[in-house]
């Protein structure tokens, strides 16, 4: 059976880490198998969510990895080399993978055996505290996909090209595209066999990074950035999540619980 990996990089995330997680347990139409590596580096809970996680799907292998802090390029790295997948995809710790995903990336792949790297050009920023949502799409250089969270790639281009360039903690996803720019790659839009992953791949503003709204396009009806045009949605995330939607509720409950005063003021002033 083929299997494909999903890697998750993590740090200090296990105030939301469980719907990221989840939204990988839950996945729905899968025939291949599932590997999910969890690399973590930092110091609070997320090894007991783990843990408490293992048997919500069996037919889905969680690898956690614990290991001293490093940059996160050599994280990216060192998750690769101990997957055991032809494919590997990697994951943010603090967003939503559409439930549909690894149905998506069946679909494409059986139709492009040849594709080296799977994604869309498309997908969701949503602020899980003013439950806004902004669409953005990549309308500028299409040479690869540059969702990173959404994005699925041969096993083999990581081992050709030498992978991430040791010692970077930002910029990681870049460093492996420019050992591409000169090279043919085919791409796959996985949207064209499943477009239900275009409003359920959701990267998630939350607790750390809420105060980066406005560089997001939250703030704004729309937006043009080097490479997306951001433009707001509405979006029935009850509907849309499914069984994770119970989920995305209690965190967002206890993550907005979680504020101070001081924090809600400026938050709303913010807003």
């Amino acid at each position: 059976m083929s299997t494909l990996s999903l890697l998750m990089p993590t740090y200090n995330r296990d105030f939301i880490i469980e719907l990221a997680i989840q939204s990988i347990l839950l996945q729905k139409e899968t025939s291949w198998k599932i590997e999910l590596v969890i690399a973590d580096d930092g110091s609070d809970g997320t090894e007991g969510i783990v843990n408490k996680l293992r048997s919500v799907n069996p037919d889905v292998k969680i690898v956690y990895l614990k290991h001293e802090r490093m940059p996160l390029s050599d994280k990216f790295n060192y998750m690769v080399h101990n997957c055991s997948g032809q494919y590997y995809g990697l994951i943010g710790s603090d967003d939503i993978q559409s439930l549909y995903k690894v149905s998506a990336f069946e679909k494409s792949v059986s139709a492009n055996p040849d594709g080296d790297i799977f994604g869309q050009w498309s997908f969701i920023y949503h602020d899980i505290i003013f439950d806004q949502s902004s669409r953005w799409v990549q309308n500028r250089d299409r040479h690869l996909f540059k969702a990173g969270s959404f994005v699925i790639v041969k096993k083999e281009l990581h081992e050709k090209y030498g992978g991430y360039d040791p010692g970077l903690w930002r910029s990681v996803d870049s460093s492996f595209a420019a050992k591409l720019k000169d090279v043919e790659v085919k791409l796959v839009d996985m949207a064209e066999y499943d477009s239900r992953i275009l409003d359920t791949a959701i990267a998630v503003q939350h607790l750390d990074n809420i105060w980066r709204r406005k560089s997001k396009g939250l703030r704004r009806k729309s937006k043009q950035t080097k490479n997306f045009l951001s433009e707001r949605v509405d979006l029935d995330l009850q509907i849309l999540l499914e069984t994770l939607y119970p989920i995305y509720a209690q965190v967002k409950a206890e993550m907005t619980a979680r504020l101070s005063f001081f924090e809600r003021l400026l938050l709303y002033l913010k807003h």
